[in-house]
Order: structure tokens, then sequence, then C-alpha cells
């Protein structure tokens, strides 16, 4: 049988293409993940989890996110992680590292807003409408930026019904207005961060820490705090940032990256905001099922204590004039109206 020399070329050629695009097709971008949650948080299991499973789905396994066995570095470095490709991906909290996110602070200052379903979401859109232009991220892909259930003050001394009631108590800080909040206050601030909180406490150096509701049970401290107080309004948040090396971001496709974009940012913020409100709710029920104290701060306390962390707010809008910000109060003032709007 003859086979003519123009199709046995055109086969070949056919061949050829085929076997030198099959290892492209089928080559998987694998992202180191450097996790430092514990097993049962609720940002874990709930957002983080089901976030990677849908990554791998929806790019049909053209990118696996690996969970790397346990964290990369610090807790407090995890932005260093990322940016120098340590680790491929993490989650880290820019007040771990203070006057190095300065911009990024105006999420945490006080009295912003105490529902995380409704806050997360905004804090992503405000930062990529806002601040993204500051570009204090530089070397991070930011996939999201959020927050999460404001801290709440949870002690082993007493119990805090007014102002008085803070003094001498040393309380871990987990960023710059919380430790500012808690000076004005005459309590003493402990700069940790919460990996490092079930020890302090057990061992006395804390009497007290600032933290999210969900985070008590989910890192066992039940036990060791027994007092707890709900500020309305929240004397802080806390800004967390899901974020990728800017050069491995880079390497997977315009397709797949558009593909995960659309899961994250406030897709992924607000999950974490349900995430935590759910979680708040069934802590309160185990702290209170563990006949611990649950405290709210009376309207005139809180409006007392809006007025002591004034400070706050305007060495707050003086460091943003130092970092380039024209208007600091103009950011202040849109990001309440954008979370006064939101639904």
């Amino acid at each position: 049988m003859r086979i003519s020399i123009s199709r046995l070329t055109a086969a070949i050629a056919f061949a050829s293409a085929f076997a030198a695009s099959a290892p492209a097709m089928a080559q998987t971008t694998t992202v180191k993940y450097s996790n430092w949650l514990p097993a049962g948080q609720a940002m874990r299991v709930e957002v983080i989890e089901p976030w990677i499973a849908e990554v791998e789905k929806i790019t049909n396994g053209r990118v696996k996110i690996d969970t790397l066995p346990k964290v990369v570095g610090t807790v407090p470095a995890q932005f260093d992680v990322a940016r120098d490709g340590q680790a491929d991906l993490v989650v880290f909290i820019p007040g771990y590292t203070p006057n190095r996110f300065d911009i990024l602070e105006v999420a945490q200052l006080p009295f912003m807003g105490d529902d995380p379903e409704r806050l997360a979401p905004v804090v992503d859109r405000f930062y990529r409408k806002t601040l993204a232009s500051y570009n204090e991220l530089k070397g991070v892909h930011p996939l999201s930026v959020y927050v999460v259930s404001p801290g709440q003050l949870f002690n082993r001394v007493r119990p805090i019904k007014t102002l008085a009631d803070f003094k001498g108590l040393k309380i871990r800080s987990p960023q710059a207005s919380a430790t500012q909040a808690l000076t004005l206050l005459s309590a003493v601030p402990v700069s940790k961060p919460v990996s490092e909180t079930y020890e302090l406490l057990s061992s006395g150096v804390l009497d007290g820490t600032f933290m999210p509701p969900e985070s008590i049970p989910a890192f066992k401290l039940t036990d060791l705090v027994p007092y707890a107080t709900i500020v309305p309004g929240a004397i802080y948040n806390t800004i967390l940032i899901l974020g990728i090396n800017e050069d491995k971001w880079k390497s997977i496709s315009q397709a797949d990256r558009d593909a995960i974009t659309k899961i994250s940012g406030d897709a992924f913020a607000r999950n974490i905001g349900r995430a935590y409100a759910k979680g708040d709710k069934a802590a309160f029920d185990t702290i209170r099922k563990a006949g611990r104290t649950v405290e709210m701060l009376s309207e005139p306390v809180v409006v007392e204590m809006k007025k002591v962390l004034q400070p706050i707010e305007k060495d707050w809008i003086e460091k943003a004039r130092k970092k380039g910000v024209a208007d600091p109060q103009k950011l202040i003032d849109q990001l309440r109206a954008d979370f006064a709007a939101a639904k």
C-alpha cells in the first residue's frame, strides 16, 4: 500500500506537534502553601481548604495547592516568606510587623465595625479601589484582603465593666492600633502572635488577650480566660491577606489566574466573614456552657472609650500623610461610608 509523501509528511508533522504540546497540556503548577492555622479553626476548615479544592477544580488540575506539613518561618514573617519564595501562598497579618503597612491600618482603627460578614468584603473592595495604588504589598499578589471578627477582650483576672478595670492588665495585642488602645486604657500591651497565646496565658505571662471570639475554643483557651468582654463597634479589627508570590502568580496562565480571581477577592472575604460570625456564636455558646462570664460594655462606657481612643485615629492620619496619602481623613470617611452602605 502506497502513502503519498505529502500525506506522510503531514501525519509526521501532526504527531510531532501533538507530542510537543502534550507535556504543556498536562503540566501542573504546584503552589506551596505555608499554613499556620490549627486544625478545626474556622478560616482553615470552612474557607481556605474548600477554596484550595475549588482552585484545582476550576483549573482542571492545572493549578494544585500543596499544604506544607508545617509553617515556613514564623507567623509574623509570612509576608517575607511569600515575597522571597520560601513558600508560594500564605495568610499573613500586616499588623504583626508595625510601621511597615501603615496605610492598610485604616481598616484597623477603632469602631470601624463589628460585623465581619459585611465588613470583610468591603475591605477587599476598598483595598483594590483605593489602597492598592500605594503598593505596600510589592512582591506579593493579594488574592484577598479581609478582616475576621473584631478582637474582643478575654482575661483571667476580673470582669471588665468600666474603663478603670483595664488598668494594669497584661494583654496580648495583635497589631499597632490595639497596642495603642491598651496603652490609652492603662493596660499593659504585649505584642505577640496568636500562635503563642496559650503558652503565655498558661504560664501567667499574660493576664488576657485580644482575640476574635471564634478563636478562643480553636486555640484551646476557654479554660484559661474566664472573663469575656464585648465592646460594641469594636476597639479594633485585624486585616489578613491571602497572598501569593508575585512571580509564582505570573507563572500561572492568564485564563487560570482569571478563574482563581473570581473565587477570591471579596467573595473569599465574605466567606471568611460568614464563617467567623457563625464561629463567634458557637464560641460564646461554648464559653457560657463552660460557666464563663460574658459582659457587654454599656453604652455610656463605650462613649467614654471613644473619647479616650481618639488619638489613635489622629496618629494614623499623621502616619498616612508621611506615606504619601494626601487626604487620610477622606480614606477613613470613605471606608466608614462603604461599610454603612454594605448589605
